[in-house]
């Protein structure tokens, strides 16, 4: 006699990934561990797939490329699936080296290094934390041992625009702050870096070095 109990449905998982490698290897990750996925690119796709595909949770690359971030896009799902578990994927250990504030992510929104999704395991058991009402238990972007947590938000800033290329007179238009301000927080980064200002190493080109090797090159705003 067959058994009227039906196996439970696979969990719906969206991930919007604009590079095909990465989203490939993903797809492929997730789906061997019971999840259907549906992969899109960008933010637009993902507002259509949201209302089609429906699904439980979604995995968003920050960088989407030209048009709205991954931040962009979670607000936007927060707001109109706000049913739908929300984790951003970036190559960069904080919100604050790509560019974003708490302000631009919503509530109960996970943050994953990209360098933690080669294990399974880890990339699994985050998922498992957001779809169990858990995403403040993945916040990578909170652990104190990440690069540049000795930092403040404003140093952060400030060290992502030198790394822009920026002379002290645009960082101070671009923050709203006097030069002599500007000035002031840039000896603060080299000390708190533990960077020297004197002998045959230009500060300003080290603090960039190390900006750059953990964050790559930032984006123009």
């Amino acid at each position: 006699m067959a058994s009227d109990q039906q196996s439970p449905s696979p969990r719906r998982l969206l991930l919007v990934e604009d590079d095909d490698l990465t989203a490939a290897t993903i797809s492929e990750l997730l789906t061997s561990h019971g999840f259907l996925v549906e992969t899109v690119p960008g933010a637009a796709e993902a507002q259509r797939s949201a209302q089609d595909f429906d699904p439980d949770v979604a995995l968003i690359d920050v960088s989407l490329g030209p048009g709205p971030t991954g931040a962009d896009l979670a607000l936007a799902l927060s707001r109109s699936a706000p049913h739908v578990g929300l984790m951003l994927l970036t190559r960069h250990p904080d919100l604050r080296t790509a560019g974003l504030t708490r302000d631009d992510v919503p509530p109960g929104c996970a943050f994953l290094r990209k360098d933690q999704i080669g294990d399974a395991r880890e990339l699994v058991a985050a998922i498992e934390a957001v779809l169990g009402d858990r995403a403040d238990e993945v916040r990578s972007d909170q652990d104190p041992t990440r690069p540049f947590a000795e930092l403040t938000d404003k140093q952060v800033n400030v060290l992502r625009l030198l790394a822009l290329g920026m002379t002290n007179d645009a960082i101070a238009r671009d923050m709203g702050a006097g030069l002599s301000t500007i000035e002031r927080w840039i000896a603060s980064i080299f000390r708190a870096l533990d960077i020297p200002t004197s002998g045959d190493i230009n500060p300003r080109i080290e603090a960039v070095r190390r900006y750059v090797a953990v964050a790559g090159l930032p984006e123009n705003d």
